[in-house]
C-alpha cells in the first residue's frame, strides 16, 4: 500500500508542477501580449510512466 501512496504523490506533484508552469507562462503571455509565449511552458512539462 505504501508504494501506491508514493506513486500517487509523485503523479500529483508532477501534475501540480505542470499546472503551475502553464499558469505562469499564460500570465507572461497576457502581460506581454504574445500568445506564443505559452508554448515555452511545454519545455518545462514533465510526465510519469506507469510500469507494465
Amino acid at each position: 500500500m505504501k508504494n501506491n501512496d508514493y506513486n500517487f504523490r509523485v503523479i500529483l506533484l508532477c501534475c501540480l508542477k505542470n499546472v503551475i508552469s502553464l499558469i505562469c507562462f499564460t500570465i507572461l503571455a497576457v502581460v506581454f501580449k504574445h500568445w506564443w509565449i505559452v508554448f515555452f511552458s511545454l519545455l518545462f512539462y514533465s510526465y510519469t510512466e506507469k510500469e507494465k
